[in-house]
């Protein structure tokens, strides 16, 4: 069955029956309403291919995003529904190391997109300007190493872990260290360098650990490695809530009381913070808003001025922070 035996059926032009099913606002209630019946009735399914070499658009948008970590399934989530309200289709292209990377953009190549989503912190700046050259619309997501090159939303990584850093002084904290996940990525750089600059303010220094990744198990072999050395700080700063779910639990399990001994926060707000067993202060990201944020920059004019847009994140205050007996525990340890 084609659109022209819907549009026969219903009495009404090929065209009506195209637009029925692109660009349904532009069609009279009642008329579009006939038009699916008809179509269903026949056993008619609109040819996305055929409609895409007319419109010269597919309504695919492209994400590269890493295939592992809890917040980018979360980011995936969000952009695909929010794409499907715009009736726009996700079309991924996942990696799980970032060696990965050359293959996947090499693949995203060959396909026809309307636009594509970066959201990695591995993708650098060359890797930036390759894919900037194919002349497709470009969003760099949470990637503060695209500011000033591409389009770009992010949170506010660098005031996310002031804030962080400023609770943990008010609490007590006079020894703190930092949990990073890659240091060579911009977003661990930015995290870790607006809590060390706001710890020095305090007179604190912040030694900073790389875990390696930003996984659960770098997080918990990153803690094990700072218990074995003998010298707990008050407070541990983590680059993300994975890595600091590992370290509350390697902790913990040598017998380090969080949050009596040492403090720990984390950043990204995923849901699993919430949960009793670790009840995690951290930086939450506002992921909606930042995913409509992008959108927006990805399906406005089709030569956008270029952008940066960063959005602030909402403290979440929890257990692993809410100890101010530090000293006091210590003390009555001798």
């Amino acid at each position: 069955m084609t659109s022209t035996d819907v549009a026969a059926h219903v009495g009404v032009s090929q065209a009506t029956v195209a637009r029925a099913f692109s660009s349904p606002e532009k069609v009279a209630p009642a008329t579009r309403k006939r038009v699916e019946a008809a179509a269903a009735e026949l056993g008619y399914v609109p040819n996305a291919i055929a409609r895409s070499l007319k419109s010269q658009r597919t309504n695919i948008i492209a994400a590269v995003v890493p295939s592992v970590g809890e917040y980018w399934q979360s980011v995936l989530t969000a952009f695909s529904k929010q794409l499907a309200d715009r009736r726009q289709q996700l079309l991924l292209f996942s990696f799980s190391d970032p060696a990965q990377l050359e293959d996947v953009l090499t693949s995203l190549a060959q396909y026809r997109v309307d636009g594509v989503i970066l959201a990695s912190a591995s993708i650098d700046a060359g890797r930036l300007a390759r894919v900037g050259s194919q002349q497709l619309p470009l969003v760099a997501f949470n990637q503060p190493a695209a500011s000033g090159l591409v389009p770009s939303v992010s949170v506010d990584n660098d005031l996310g872990m002031r804030r962080l850093a400023a609770h943990v002084v008010e609490n007590g904290a006079r020894r703190v260290a930092y949990i990073g996940g890659v240091a060579a990525t911009s977003t661990d750089q930015t995290r870790y360098r607006g809590a060390a600059q706001a710890l020095a303010q305090a007179g604190i220094a912040c030694p900073y650990t790389e875990s390696g990744g930003w996984a659960y198990e770098h997080g918990y072999g990153a803690a094990r490695e700072l218990v074995e050395l003998g010298e707990l700080p008050d407070a541990i700063m983590v680059a993300g809530d994975e890595l600091a779910f590992g370290v509350i639990d390697a902790l913990e399990d040598r017998g380090v009381s969080v949050p009596t001994e040492v403090m720990v926060t984390g950043f990204d707000g995923l849901p699993q913070a919430s949960w009793a067993g670790y009840d995690l202060t951290t930086l939450t990201q506002p992921v909606e808003l930042l995913v409509e944020q992008a959108i927006a920059l990805l399906l406005g004019p089709s030569e956008p001025e270029p952008a940066d847009i960063v959005v602030a994140g909402e403290l979440r205050l929890g257990r692993t922070t809410k100890s101010s007996s530090i000293f006091e525990s210590r003390k009555d340890h001798g």
